[in-house]
């Protein structure tokens, strides 16, 4: 699945500000900085189709299932001193020899500065690792899922190199003398370097697994179930949104072949956080994990696209309104290169006149229900729009309604059926006394 940099930034995938928060902060239980970078890498990068899904899915939930065993064999320092060691830019050993070698190891404190770091401490760190994730690997005997059977047994295959066997049979890594050190290190960083990195990488991948695992647990989220449909399916109860505190849950279908939900309400009433909830539910899902749902059922969908915040830009000399008739004609590009889309939008043409927002909100929609393999969501506070589409058979009205009570507005952010003629800004704009500021 793809996203645009304005689609991760309006979900709060990931966030620059360190003062903001984001989804990635919150699933981020990664322990290394490999793991963390691929796990940014997925949150840029989706799964490209249902069958990895369905195996990270698979691979997640053998985790999940004991979670307590799954602790790495490797940690930020360690990882960090094998980045060290990796990027040095020190020779191996030159000879074959045990005598020459131990020449060199005289020699070589006198040529390289970094000796101590690099064939010292750097070849030593690489065998304590090593024989960490021996130990780790023999805690499992069992029957893995697809994707750690693959990793495992990459692991089995080059641990049964004869010369990295004998890695092994090192009880005391600290007593191994320099000679045997210079030997170790030729294999590491000549022979065998890409089969080590390989093996530092699966360990990178457990970890984002790991991860997303721990992520479920603590916030208790629920595997989506993927499935097979001619048409595009979103079926989803219990849902909510991670940043919510005491979240009120909701239900949502697309059914009897609508596609399209046009979601109404007052201000404040929670509509935009519903549609960020469905956005960020797709999402989830397309990155192999739990939802913020008691259940969800969904087709694998190529593009997930939102437009939420639309600003000026000003260096290219955008207005508002035409800012927002380009956010418009790129979901339309897009559809033509998609074979099946989850669109969002909050609101269409904020930034022109009444008359033109409604006509070409109007005509904007009625295309869009066309694109039947595609699925949209778009509040609106046009309640004149809502009647005049009551024609379109493809179109799902819902909304969000409040209570006002002793000249205040309540909220139940329950989803409803049908349109809203609520109208809360002025009495929010009386409430927070805007009007008597500006008396003289």
């Amino acid at each position: 699945m793809k996203i645009d940099l304005q689609t991760a930034e309006e979900l709060e995938l990931l966030k620059d500000n360190s003062n903001s928060l984001s989804i990635f902060e919150l699933i981020d239980f990664t322990s290394t900085p490999g793991g963390k970078y691929k796990l940014k890498s997925l949150f840029r990068k989706p799964l490209s189709d249902t069958n990895s899904i369905i195996k990270h899915q698979e691979a997640v939930k053998f985790i999940q299932s004991d979670i307590d065993l799954w602790t790495l064999p490797l940690n930020a320092e360690l990882a960090d001193k094998l980045d060290v060691y990796y990027f040095s830019a020190s020779a191996t050993s030159l000879s074959k020899n045990v005598f020459t070698r131990f020449i060199e190891s005289i020699t070589y404190r006198f040529i390289y500065k970094d000796f101590s770091k690099t064939f010292v401490l750097g070849t030593k760190n690489l065998i304590y690792f090593l024989k960490n994730l021996k130990k780790f690997r023999k805690s499992f005997n069992t029957h893995f899922p697809e994707l750690l059977e693959k990793y495992f047994n990459r692991i089995d295959e080059v641990f049964k190199l004869p010369e990295i066997i004998k890695v092994f049979d090192i009880e005391l890594i600290n007593k191994i003398s320099n000679t045997e050190l210079l030997y170790f290190d030729k294999l590491f960083r000549e022979k065998y370097k890409t089969e080590i990195l390989e093996l530092i990488d699966i360990v990178y991948e457990f970890d984002v697994l790991i991860a997303q695992a721990k992520a479920n647990i603590k916030y208790n989220l629920n595997f989506p179930e993927f499935i097979k449909a001619e048409a595009p399916v979103f079926d989803v109860e219990g849902l909510y949104h991670l940043f919510v505190k005491n979240p009120v849950n909701n239900s949502l279908s697309f059914s009897d072949n609508k596609n399209f939900v046009f979601l109404t309400g007052p201000n404040m009433a929670g509509k935009t956080t519903f549609l960020k909830s469905c956005g960020l539910a797709v999402f989830m899902a397309h990155i192999g994990m739990g939802v913020p749902a008691s259940s969800l059922k969904i087709t694998y969908f190529d593009r997930l696209f939102t437009s939420l915040n639309i600003s000026d830009n000003l260096p290219k000399g955008y207005s508002y309104f035409y800012s927002e008739v380009r956010r418009v004609k790129e979901m339309a590009e897009m559809l033509h290169h998609s074979k099946s889309a989850f669109i969002i939008f909050d609101e269409l043409f904020k930034g022109t006149n009444v008359k033109d927002a409604y006509e070409g909100s109007l005509q904007i929609i009625q295309r869009m229900c066309r694109w039947e393999n595609n699925l949209f969501m778009l509040s609106s506070h046009l309640l004149e729009l809502g009647e005049n589409l009551q024609a379109e058979k493809s179109i799902r009205f819902l909304y969000f309604d409040s209570l006002v009570k002793n000249g205040k507005p309540e909220f139940n952010y329950q989803l409803k059926t049908g349109l809203s003629d609520e109208r809360l800004g002025m009495l929010i704009l009386e409430n927070e006394g805007v009007f008597d500021l500006l008396e003289r």
